[in-house]
């Protein structure tokens, strides 16, 4: 297996060659900017889980039902919330924040990969699992979860000032 895309080492003491599969949880046990990547990652869906939420838990509390819209539906409004910052500027407002952006491996951001890359937003335990499934298969970018592979986008980080 050659080293990965976009610049990331094989850890030391990993083969690089041969059978061997080399998984982004190899990369990250050994990897500190890797770490901070999925720490800022996971930091970004709390931000943009916060913006989505608390207006549904407002207007669930004003109409006397604070509980009764949680699960699915703040998903759902989770899920288009990211689909649509995505598929217009290439991130959300929490991944604006941490300096990432979410781009497509060639070209420009489509709406169909913007779709594919979120659908798991839908219920956490999805994202969870979307995480989890990307870092345990053998990858050339430890920066993606599965569905990330899937619609063949990435998140990189973004050093402008706004995130686009």
């Amino acid at each position: 297996m050659a080293a990965p895309r976009f610049g990331t080492k094989v850890p030391e003491g990993l083969p690089t060659e041969g059978t061997t599969m080399v998984t982004g949880f190899d990369y990250l046990s050994q990897d500190k900017m890797l770490q901070e990547h999925w720490l800022k990652r996971f930091v970004a869906v709390v931000i943009d889980f916060a913006i989505v939420y608390t207006p549904i838990w407002i207007i669930g509390t004003v109409l006397g039902y604070p509980y009764m819209f949680p699960g699915f539906f703040s998903g759902v409004a989770l899920f288009t919330y990211a689909f649509l910052f995505e598929s217009a500027i290439g991130g959300t407002v929490g991944k604006m924040i941490v300096h990432l952006k979410a781009v497509p491996l060639h070209g420009t951001m489509t709406p169909s990969q913007a779709l594919i890359r979120n659908v798991s937003k839908v219920f956490p335990l999805f994202l969870f699992l979307d995480w989890l499934v990307g870092m345990a298969v053998d990858t050339k970018d430890p920066r993606q979860k599965w569905l990330d592979q899937v619609a063949h986008t990435s998140v990189i980080r973004s050093d402008h000032t706004g995130g686009t």
